[in-house]
């Protein structure tokens, strides 16, 4: 997210500047670590998996959930400190052997290159199993928030979600196909995973600040038309990768594949910014998530 885009995301980016230090400090008192007793490693490990990350978007959207309905950030730290511990579970995962088997992250070596296979699923199990924990403290005197928030990480997880997310990039790796060709088969659910935690971030912060059915029912809109953006977004990316490294028209049993188009993302886009307008009045929070539309659009990796 630079000013090198093109695009204007300065309110965003100040955002998030301002709060990436609180997420970093909740993060370091709520990692789900391990008794002195039983140490084995796992706490080096979790430790080498959260810091250093990365711009924490995702919680960054639980934040901007809670503002966007008159809630105050700093009640749902929590909140998004586990939606962080989701993601990055869910790159572990990816990173496994059995699945992307990928040997660096985020300019490192990977978990399970670090500390073996087997610590790095138990890291992964114990950050999904501790951002059910985390959800809850947020609003201890309201259960029903507090129960709503633990079914939406649930929701995300599961096979609607993330886990169904990595099935289907499972298959596309096992399959040797390109992913634009990938795409015609699947449909709509290539960036499942990413979709699925783009919604929960913002859910969760909203949900938690008391957000009503109805503007709930258009965050959810919102959400669902950026994930979709960002899926659209990342398939024009491979296609022009592949096309780039291949060298060849993507064809799949003999037809033409349908590749993704900018116009099929600048629809999104302008799905995703009349969302917004239409249901939320005017504050930083509707300014960030817009600015945040604009750098999906334009991103080039």
């Amino acid at each position: 997210m630079t000013a090198k885009q093109g695009i204007n995301i300065s309110v965003l980016w100040q955002f998030v500047e301002r709060h990436r230090p609180e997420i970093e400090q909740t993060l370091k008192l709520n990692l789900p670590v391990a008794p002195v007793e039983i140490e084995t490693s796992f706490n080096e490990a979790v430790k080498y998996s959260v810091f250093p990350g990365g711009k924490r978007l995702r919680p960054v959207l639980t934040l901007l959930g809670a503002e966007l309905f008159g809630g105050d950030s700093t009640d749902v730290l929590h909140a998004a400190a586990a939606v962080e511990l989701i993601h990055t579970s869910s790159l572990i995962y990816d990173d496994l052997p059995c699945m992307d088997d990928s040997r660096h992250r985020r300019g490192k070596l990977s978990l399970h290159e670090k500390f073996g296979e087997g610590l790095s699923t138990l890291v992964a199990i114990g950050f999904l199993n501790h951002s059910y924990r985390l959800v809850t403290l947020d609003c201890p005197d309201d259960p029903k928030r507090s129960i709503d928030a633990v079914l939406e990480i649930v929701d995300c997880i599961g096979p609607a979600g993330m886990v169904g997310g990595q099935s289907v990039d499972l298959m596309i790796s096992s399959s040797a196909e390109c992913k634009i060709c990938a795409r015609n088969k699947f449909g709509g659910v290539l960036n499942l995973k990413t979709s699925s935690l783009i919604r929960l971030s913002l859910r969760l912060g909203a949900i938690l600040s008391g957000a009503g059915s109805d503007k709930l029912s258009a965050l959810t809109q919102f959400a669902e038309a950026l994930g979709q953006a960002y899926q659209i977004s990342d398939d024009i990316i491979d296609t022009e990768q592949d096309a780039l490294i291949l060298d060849f028209e993507y064809h799949n049993n003999g037809d033409v594949a349908t590749a993704p188009s900018r116009e099929s993302l600048n629809e999104k886009i302008r799905q995703a910014k009349e969302i917004l307008t239409n249901n939320f009045s005017p504050c930083e929070a509707r300014d960030c998530l817009a600015q945040l539309v604009d750098y999906v659009a334009e991103r080039k990796v």
